[in-house]
């Protein structure tokens, strides 16, 4: 807990500041046993000197002693302050080498940060003779900065008089003072800014000692009235029981974690809180440190979550609609309602628990695994139609919505479910009355088309034929002959119109047979046109076609005529001299076909119905062309039979382009045109 790592860290603090202390203590112990030999050694030579005796071995001695001691020593001339002697330490501690230091001053090396202070220990020496334990700021060769405790000594050696330095590097202890420092204010901050009521209190009066402004805020006194005083004496928790329970845990083990207990204000408010807290030893002292969390509101949340699920509950169980939560992961029921045992037949004992691969509910295993894959990439599902069985092996038909949601702590079902089955079936009653309505609707206009188209040629073979018998002998060689021509024309649109019957008739019935062999669609189209031209002289045909195709499998006499047929189309509907093109292009794997002209164009609206069975567009029954409306509808069933599609394009007094595609990689030769539910009518 924050507070606890907080008593804890403070108590680390402490103890670094007793260890930092003592550090700085003992270098100023060294320091001073180091001044205390040299002065010893300084009178020992003195008197050697008096006795003009030169003694070897002491001054060796103290060349050892100065040359090892740990800390920075320098004797300088104190005429001009250059450096004479140094020995290790201060080489480390300046970063110079002997060479750069020997014959240069303090200033000449820029060691000084602050030239005042470098006047202060003049002053100092000039006045007193020596400067002791003084801090100044030096400048090392790298530009790093370092502090250390100066003790500066006037010394005379050979009735010459030089300056020796003492340096106790306490840079790190410096460091380490300071990021205490910053480390105690980041507590102190942590400990008023925390958003849990912290207070630290006596360990057995429960006498405040401190606290942050959410105590002050929870209780309604400020900290002046806080401080010194004790949760009795303030009221604040009366229950004593529970408050030797909780002294009695805490001694015992130290700490509480998450007591609950009633926290009264001043204004008598009482409030849900949880207590934690911790014994430590603060600046000696042993006291409590403690977490107080207000969970007023969440207790207010609990017992209305709890009535909301009581609530919950009851609508459950009630509601028409069958209702059931299950595990997203293997699909086992948590909870069903009434709707879903009735509609079903599974108790709730045979249902809550299982799964229901295991009580075998879906007749399609594999529709479970697609609802799930749906839900848990949209999040809902909504209508959709599933086959279920119930206990007794029937099939019923459900509309299956459901949402994701978290159920336990697991992720679920919602599922929402209506069974539909009655109403499918009356839809398939109501949709079998209304095909056998249409049916008989479209053999009744079939068959008015079909004596309208029909009746038309024969009249003119019939008036012809009545014509040449009657006037036999009257006529002339040139008017037998137009006679003739018109018989004959009108006999071929009678064929026509019948092999268009029974094509529709083979479509219809699923008895159009597909015959597919490889075919050179450049050579098939150069042939189409060219029949075109021979059967309207008046138009301009074109080709555009890329200098390779790939051959395809296609029923070549099935696809000469779908263009065959829109070529026509595109013949009636435009004027003489008009162009009229069809070009091919391959388009991924498809073949794509393409047959324009200029002609009158068809008008938006009448689009969508050009490929239905006898349909003629009221603009262009004005203009008084023939035609049983057939083409375009047998076109697409052919199209389809391949595994094409097909669709027009056109625009008013414009033009109209047709387009259709056969696919590229169909090599199955052979097939038969299955009925749609739309041909079966």
């Amino acid at each position: 807990m924050v507070e606890l790592f907080v008593c804890s860290l403070e108590n680390e603090n402490t103890n670094t500041m007793e260890d930092s202390i003592k550090s700085k203590e003992q270098l100023i112990k060294e320091l001073d046993k180091a001044r205390q030999e040299i002065e010893s050694l300084k009178t020992r030579l003195a008197e050697r000197e008096k006795e003009n005796t030169y003694n070897k071995q002491w001054v060796q001695a103290f060349n050892i002693a100065f040359a090892n001691l740990p800390v920075p020593l320098s004797i300088s001339n104190i005429e001009d302050s250059k450096f004479l002697v140094v020995n290790d330490a201060f080489v480390q501690f300046t970063g110079y080498t002997r060479e750069e230091i020997i014959g240069r001053t303090y200033n000449d090396l820029n060691l000084a940060v602050n030239p005042k202070d470098m006047e202060y220990m003049e002053k100092s020496l000039k006045t007193t003779g020596k400067l002791i334990n003084t801090e100044i700021l030096s400048r090392a060769k790298s530009g790093e900065m370092r502090t250390g405790l100066f003790t500066a000594i006037d010394v005379h050696i050979e009735d010459t008089q030089y300056l020796l330095i003492l340096i106790a590097d306490i840079t790190e202890i410096k460091r380490m003072e300071a990021s205490l420092k910053e480390s105690e204010n980041m507590l102190a901050i942590a400990f008023r800014a925390s958003p849990h009521a912290l207070l630290i209190t006596s360990i057995y009066e429960g006498r405040f000692i401190e606290v942050n402004d959410n105590v002050c805020r929870m209780a309604g006194y400020s900290r002046e009235e806080l401080i010194g005083h004790t949760f009795t004496e303030l009221n604040i928790w009366n229950d004593k029981t529970l408050f030797e329970r909780m002294a009695k845990e805490l001694f015992e083990k130290g700490r509480i974690t998450n007591m609950e207990f009633e926290w009264q204000t001043r204004n008598g408010q009482r409030l849900a809180t949880l207590l934690s807290a911790e014994i430590a030893e603060i600046n000696g002292q042993q006291c409590v440190v403690a977490s107080v969390t207000d969970i007023t509101q969440l207790k207010t949340m609990e017992q209305e979550l709890r009535k909301s699920e009581e609530r919950f509950a009851k609508a459950f169980s009630s509601m028409s609609g069958i209702l059931s939560i299950s595990k997203i992961s293997d699909g086992t029921f948590l909870e069903i309602n009434d709707s879903f045992t009735r509609t079903l037949g599974y108790t709730r004992k045979e249902t809550i628990g299982h799964t229901a691969t295991e009580l075998n509910i879906w007749v399609n295993p594999s529709d479970r695994k697609k609802m799930i894959r749906q839900l848990i990439e949209t999040g809902s599902i909504k209508n959709e139609e599933y086959f279920n069985h119930t206990k007794s092996g029937e099939v019923r038909t459900l509309l299956f919505s459901a949402v994701q949601i978290e159920f336990e702590g697991e992720p679920c079902v919602l599922a929402t479910t209506n069974d539909i089955t009655d109403y499918k079936s009356m839809e398939a009653e109501a949709r079998e009355a209304g095909n056998l309505r249409e049916l008989d609707r479209l053999r009744t206009e079939l068959l008015a088309n079909v004596s309208h188209e029909l009746r038309t040629p024969l009249a003119g073979i019939k008036g012809f034929a009545t014509m040449l018998l009657d006037y036999d002998k009257k006529l002339s060689v040139s008017e037998k002959r137009e006679y003739l021509e018109t018989i004959d024309k009108n006999t071929d649109r009678m064929v026509e119109l019948i092999e268009q019957l029974l094509e529709m008739s083979r479509l219809g019935s699923g008895m159009l047979s597909i015959q597919k062999v490889p075919t050179d669609i450049i050579s098939l189209c150069q042939v189409v046109i060219k029949e075109a031209q021979v059967r309207a002289p008046n138009h301009v045909f074109s080709l555009d076609l890329p200098p390779r195709l790939p051959t395809i499998y296609v029923d070549d006499k099935r696809i000469r005529q779908v263009l065959d047929n829109i070529i026509n189309n595109a013949v009636k509907y435009s004027n003489a001299g008009m162009e009229i093109k069809v070009a091919v292009r391959t388009v991924e794997k498809d073949m794509l076909f393409s047959i324009t002209d200029h002609g009158v164009g068809i008008p938006k609206q009448d689009l969508p119905n050009l490929f239905q069975r006898m349909f003629h567009p009221p603009h262009l029954q004005k203009m008084g062309t023939g035609g049983a409306g057939l083409g375009l509808s047998i076109s697409k069933g052919l199209i389809e039979a391949h595994g094409g599609k097909i669709w027009i394009e056109s625009k008013e007094g414009v033009g109209t382009r047709c387009y259709f595609t056969l696919p590229i990689n169909n090599r199955r030769k052979n097939s038969t045109v299955k009925k749609s539910k739309k041909d079966k009518a």
